[in-house]
């Protein structure tokens, strides 16, 4: 099983064309298991007043339960989300049922929280995705290039391993015409890559 994971990445900024919405983030589960604890960043560009422009907040989830948006960060109660920013996510096992969530967003705030979770420990996941909205597929905010790194590690049998040292599947965001995103191969530190929006191909870091 695995009993934790990081990342680090860096914000995408919502892009206005097409207007939608944008998940970044890391978990364990749910790749072939219907349990997923997860945290990471949205990012939205859709108009909704009184707000008009990008949105950016961060949050955890823990399925089937809704996202959490984070709020009481130390050195930002509001735990603002800007573009540009480096957040880490590490969300580890503490005991059979508990687990330690952990958000930094780099040189402005830090959250964590304990919370119960059954997991199956099957699976870790590094995603940008467009998510799912009151049971609705939402579409892809144009991030343009996501950066996931320097580190991508997850753990398993006492030891950190990079996404490389775990057989990883790449997973493309609704494949067709034109991909709405698709992730690149792993940089030769095996857990370097991008994700890049509305593109068929990916370049590697």
């Amino acid at each position: 099983g695995i009993p934790a994971v990081t990342s680090t990445f860096a914000v995408p900024t919502g892009g206005l064309f097409p207007p939608g919405f944008a998940a970044t983030w890391t978990g364990i589960g749910g790749y072939d298991s219907a349990d997923l604890i997860q945290a990471g960043v949205a990012e939205s560009s859709v108009p909704s007043l009184p707000v008009v422009g990008e949105q950016y907040y961060a949050w955890f989830e823990l399925l089937p339960n809704a996202e959490t948006p984070l709020i009481g960060c130390t050195g930002d109660a509001t735990c603002t989300v800007t573009p540009g920013e480096a957040v880490t996510v590490h969300i580890f096992q503490i005991g059979a049922t508990e687990w330690t969530i952990s958000v930094v967003d780099s040189g402005h705030w830090t959250w964590s929280s304990n919370v119960s979770y059954q997991s199956s420990n099957s699976s870790a996941e590094w995603i940008q995705e467009a998510p799912t909205i009151e049971g609705l597929q939402s579409l892809l905010a144009n991030t343009g290039t996501t950066s996931f790194g320097p580190t991508s590690t997850y753990s398993a049998g006492g030891q950190s391993l990079t996404i490389a040292q775990g057989n990883p599947t790449q997973i493309i965001l609704s494949p067709g015409l034109i991909n709405e995103a698709t992730p690149s191969a792993l940089a030769p530190d095996g857990q370097t890559f991008n994700v890049c929006a509305y593109a068929q191909t990916c370049a590697t870091p």
